[in-house]
């Protein structure tokens, strides 16, 4: 028994069926292994950059934090804590409000110690040191930052 071109195809098409099955399963999986690879190096991306704009604010905060505590001690001659030689962090905590409406420091705060002693036997100069720490939350992440400014001032 021989069989025609007919049957022939009939059979090659039915033998044939379930590879084109298979073929689309395995581009479906590759596509969401690459879709799901993606998502993830974007949301690593952005919490990065996240934490990038949140750490510069609080570089910001503790700036104008800095700032403020210099001219309050330089201009309107607030009084610090006299501290020591051996003595490394001031003591008097300087009382400053950062304008969060206007700025882009909402959701951070500044704490800023200062102190003072003698710069040089002999002279009438004051040492000031003032250590400005700023911190920005956002969500659950918190950021802080430190700046530390040290002035001679001869009055």
């Amino acid at each position: 028994m021989s069989l025609n071109k007919s049957q022939l195809s009939m059979l090659s098409i039915k033998s044939q069926q379930g590879s084109v099955l298979v073929i689309a399963i395995f581009i479906i999986v590759v596509l969401g292994l690459l879709l799901s690879a993606l998502a993830s190096i974007l949301n690593s991306s952005q919490q990065s950059v996240s934490y990038e704009v949140l750490g510069v604010r609080a570089q910001a905060a503790a700036n104008a934090g800095m700032e403020a505590g210099l001219y309050r001690v330089l201009r309107n001659s607030l009084s610090c804590n006299r501290i020591t030689d051996d003595t490394i962090m001031p003591t008097t905590v300087l009382t400053l409000m950062l304008d969060t409406k206007s700025t882009g420091l909402s959701q951070c705060s500044v704490v800023v110690l200062c102190g003072q002693r003698p710069a040089v036997s002999g002279s009438s100069a004051t040492y000031f040191i003032l250590n400005g720490t700023g911190t920005c939350i956002a969500g659950n992440n918190q950021l802080t930052a430190t700046r530390v400014i040290k002035s001679e001032v001869q009055r």
